[in-house]
């Protein structure tokens, strides 16, 4: 199965790529990038307005004991 994000933008700071276009997706993995309406899937995703980027993680969490919300 394959997936295509298609028009948005595409940013991924360490590959200092901030463009505009299509992502393709294939068997979980990034298989293509291209010019909008360049590339066809099984499925497709419209995001025109919106950011295609890697993952963020939440770095800030506390390892406490259960009973303890007021402290987070």
């Amino acid at each position: 199965m394959s997936l295509v994000i298609k028009g948005g933008r595409l940013l991924d700071p360490s590959q200092g790529l901030d463009i505009r276009g299509d992502l393709l997706v294939e068997g979980g993995r990034i298989a293509a990038l291209g010019a909008p309406g360049s590339l066809t899937a099984d499925e497709v995703f419209q995001a025109e307005g919106l950011v295609v980027c890697p993952g963020f993680i939440d770095l800030h969490c506390h390892l406490r004991e259960p009973g303890f919300e007021e402290k987070e």
